[in-house]
C-alpha cells in the first residue's frame, strides 16, 4: 500500500474508504478570480486590503511585465501569495527585484508553502535579470526576518518611509 491509498481514519479503514493524501503545494501566476483569497490572507497579517482592492491591482499588475503575483495552492485552495516588482538599477548593471508582500494562511504555516513561493520568486527574477533581491519586512515579524535569512536574505542597510503629504 502506498501512502496515498492510506486510510485517513480508523472509520475509513473500518469501511474500506480511502482517500488519496495528496496535500502537494502549486505555486501558480494569479489571477483576478484569485482577489477575494488573497485580501483574506493579508488581513492575517493586519492589513485592511479589501477584495476591491486587490482586484484593482491584479488587473493592473497581471499584464505588466515588470510585476508578478504567485499564489500557493494545495487542494486548489489558495493558502498563500507573493508580490514582485523590478526596478531597473541605476548606479549598477541589471535590475532589483523586490518582494513587496508575503503571506502564508496561518494553519498552512511551517508546510513548505513560504519556500515554495520564494523558490517561484527567485526563478522568475532570475529570468527577468535581476541581479539583487529584496524584501521588507516589519520590526514586529521576527518570525517572517528569521524565514528569509534561512533564504539567504540578510540585512543591507536601513529603509526609511515617509508616509501621508509628500511635500
Amino acid at each position: 500500500m502506498t501512502k496515498e491509498n492510506i486510510p485517513k481514519t480508523e472509520a475509513e479503514a473500518a469501511f474500506g474508504m480511502m482517500q488519496p493524501q495528496n496535500d502537494a503545494v502549486v505555486t501558480r501566476e494569479s489571477e483576478p478570480s484569485d482577489h477575494c483569497s488573497i485580501a483574506l490572507l493579508l488581513h492575517q497579517l493586519g492589513y485592511e486590503a479589501t477584495p476591491a482592492l486587490i482586484l484593482e491591482k491584479l488587473q493592473l499588475l497581471i499584464p505588466s511585465p515588470s510585476d508578478k503575483i504567485f499564489v500557493a495552492t494545495v487542494h486548489d485552495k489558495v493558502v498563500g501569495s507573493i508580490s514582485l516588482h523590478v526596478l531597473p538599477l541605476f548606479h549598477a548593471a541589471g535590475y532589483l527585484g523586490r518582494i513587496t508582500s508575503m503571506v502564508v494562511d496561518k494553519h498552512h504555516q511551517g508546510a513548505g508553502i513560504g519556500s515554495a513561493l520564494i523558490a517561484a520568486a527567485e526563478r522568475w527574477f532570475e529570468t527577468v535579470g535581476c541581479v539583487k533581491l529584496e524584501v521588507t519586512s516589519g520590526d514586529h515579524r521576527p518570525d517572517a526576518h528569521r524565514f528569509y535569512a534561512r533564504h539567504g536574505f540578510q540585512r543591507d542597510g536601513q529603509r526609511l518611509a515617509k508616509t501621508g503629504k509628500l511635500r
